[in-house]
């Protein structure tokens, strides 16, 4: 007769390890990308996305396996942190972005910035406002369910 204990689910250990193994991927993504994908042409934008998909795939699946070692409470506060969090934190990013571009002022700060760079400056700046405020919604979250 197999009588196993039930499973704990996953804490900070596991979380840490899957926030770590996570960095060394796409530090080694990172790295290979900056080695292998410089140039230009066809072949550096293949390069780059194939060493990110990578990256990205392996982060995925880290997420997927965190998430199936998480209790049910858990899952909730990342729901409800990501719905309202992330919503919000778009929103404040999209306040942010349209206040800095729209008046002469705003994009005066922009000024020198290649198209690349302000792509990139306005997916940092959304994305950042999101996991702020994603940060909030679960600390929020956890503090009414204790």
């Amino acid at each position: 007769m197999n009588q196993s204990r039930p499973r704990r689910p996953f804490g900070l250990r596991a979380y840490a390890g899957t926030m770590l193994a996570t960095v060394v991927v796409a530090a080694i993504a990172g790295a290979g990308s900056a080695i292998f994908g410089e140039g230009s042409g066809w072949a550096a934008v293949g390069i780059n996305a194939a060493f990110f998909t990578v990256a990205m795939a392996a982060g995925m699946t880290a997420c997927v396996w965190w998430w199936r070692g998480i209790d049910e409470a858990a899952r909730e506060a990342h729901k409800v942190a990501w719905w309202w969090g992330g919503s919000g934190g778009m929103a404040v990013g999209g306040v942010i972005l349209l206040s800095v571009v729209l008046p002469d002022e705003g994009a005066a700060l922009l000024e020198g910035l290649s198209g690349p760079d302000l792509f990139a400056a306005g997916m940092g700046a959304v994305a950042g406002c999101q996991v702020l405020g994603y940060t909030i919604a679960w600390a929020v979250w956890w503090l009414r369910h204790r």
